[in-house]
């Protein structure tokens, strides 16, 4: 269980936040499970960023977006994501760029849905497509 709540960190919020402890984050994943009853091979699919394709997957990453700060109100938060970013980045100035780049271009696609359920997977769609070509290695990928 571990590992898929580590995985599901890195695949959805990879560049667009500091990851709260360990315990905080176990706390919100079991509590978008009981939310949400995401399918355990959606779950599994997480780990490879692959966007659930259930409503339940769907709404369970909206979920622990939105319980992380990352999803407000439905929408997407490029403010918190930055705030997060600078945070982990801090020291790395190259780094933070290529999240700083990653999160403008996942505000453009996903800044006009407002529903986290819609929202959410936008956003590891976005994640998948453009974090590779700025550099950003995501879970599952060859470094």
């Amino acid at each position: 269980m571990k590992t898929i709540i580590v995985m599901l960190f890195c695949a959805v919020a990879v560049a667009l936040a500091h990851p709260p402890t360990s315990e905080e984050f176990e706390k919100i994943v079991e509590e978008c499970k009981k939310e949400h009853a995401i399918p355990e091979a959606e779950l599994e699919g997480l780990k490879m960023v692959n966007a659930p394709e259930s409503e339940e997957g769907k709404c369970f990453v909206g979920c622990v977006l939105e319980k992380m700060g990352v999803v407000q109100d439905g929408k997407f938060s490029k403010k918190t994501a930055e705030m997060h970013a600078k945070k982990k980045m801090n020291g790395n100035p190259e780094e933070l760029e290529k999240h700083l780049q990653l999160i403008n271009k996942c505000n453009d696609e996903v800044g006009s849905h407002d529903d986290k359920c819609e929202t959410g997977p936008k956003l590891m769609e976005c994640i998948k497509t453009y974090a590779p070509g700025l550099g950003i290695i995501l879970p599952g990928s060859e470094e």
